[in-house]
């Protein structure tokens, strides 16, 4: 029984992780490339029971309790209509007043494309905070409970009652690809964490940071890639000096020739109240976010290989007992 239950909180954390993830990601892509208009909420819905919709054959996991309905006039002259937005707690107190909600009209940025889900652009900064929570949350809650189904699974069982002394037969190894699988979901989770906490800290930045623009101390290619030095000063004249950054293969081949440093200014966001937190290049910012989600994707593809290949080699130990 309590390896059945870990099994399914293992299972049910993951599909959180996933379903976060992929709204952190179509979150970032519609604030990179949508456009800034005015929609009006035209109405609401909780979704304390079903925290899910289907945009066409697409199933999409809504994290947040409370989702609205916009309705823009879009760059094509038609009107668009998207159902069931998920909206910060935050906003949702500023809009909710008991069973009634004002139906006003709010900021977003939207793509005129049927599968992407319109950003409310004042809610934009509490709504990545809470995905980020959720993965975080969900994703400890997944590691744990694969470990923990892992843990009772491979080790050997306990006899209740009274002790006998008969002789018990041989247990047989787990497969193989049972520890592959165990390896994948170690390393994949490891992977898919540290793609978080990158993309987590660059929300903060590009989110709540001031442009300023920096001076490129000098710029240095390595063979894990390359990374740059910056300095700039803030508004009280203060001089702030951070690096190495990494910094992506487009961006070096933009600010050098031949190897040699070209540009020595760039427009950087960084946060005034924590000057620990790594500063965001704003021209390097699109490559940097499509590196986060491909090793979020990839550490989440691993984890699920795992899964797959430890369910096998269960399977496969259970027909040999």
């Amino acid at each position: 029984m309590g390896r059945t239950l870990l099994l399914l909180i293992a299972i049910v954390a993951t599909l959180v992780v996933l379903g976060s993830w992929d709204n952190r990601r179509q979150m970032q892509r519609v604030l990179d490339e949508g456009y800034a208009t005015t929609a009006q909420i035209a109405g609401a819905q909780y979704q304390r029971k079903m925290p899910l919709a289907a945009d066409g054959w697409r199933p999409r996991f809504v994290e947040q309790e409370l989702s609205v309905d916009l309705t823009w006039q879009g760059k094509d002259g038609k009107t668009h209509t998207f159902r069931k937005v998920p909206i910060s707690d935050s906003l949702a107190r500023t809009i909710v007043n008991g069973d009634q909600v004002r139906l006003i009209p709010v900021p977003v940025k939207v793509l005129d494309d049927e599968s992407a889900v319109p950003v409310i652009t004042s809610d934009a900064s509490a709504r990545l905070a809470s995905l980020q929570s959720w993965l975080a949350a969900a994703g400890y809650a997944a590691l744990a409970g694969w470990a923990g189904f892992a843990a009772m699974t491979l080790l050997p069982r306990r006899g209740r009652g009274r002790r006998t002394i008969t002789a018990a037969p041989a247990q047989p190894l787990p497969p193989k690809r049972t520890f592959v699988g165990l390896g994948l979901l170690v390393v994949g989770g490891f992977l898919a964490f540290s793609a978080w906490s990158a993309g987590r800290s660059a929300d903060s930045v590009a989110m709540g940071g001031q442009e300023v623009t920096a001076d490129i101390v000098d710029a240095t290619p390595a063979k894990t890639g390359y990374s740059v030095r910056l300095a700039w000063k803030d508004g009280q004249g203060a001089v702030h000096h951070y690096g190495p950054i990494p910094i992506s293969e487009a961006y070096w081949n933009k600010i050098t020739q031949n190897g040699q440093l070209t540009v020595r200014q760039a427009t950087v966001r960084y946060r005034p109240d924590e000057p620990q937190v790594r500063p965001l290049i704003v021209d390097d910012a699109p490559e940097q976010h499509w590196s986060t989600r491909l090793a979020m994707g990839a550490g989440l593809l691993l984890m699920m290989f795992g899964a797959a290949f430890f369910a096998s080699g269960l399977r496969a130990r259970r027909n040999v007992s």
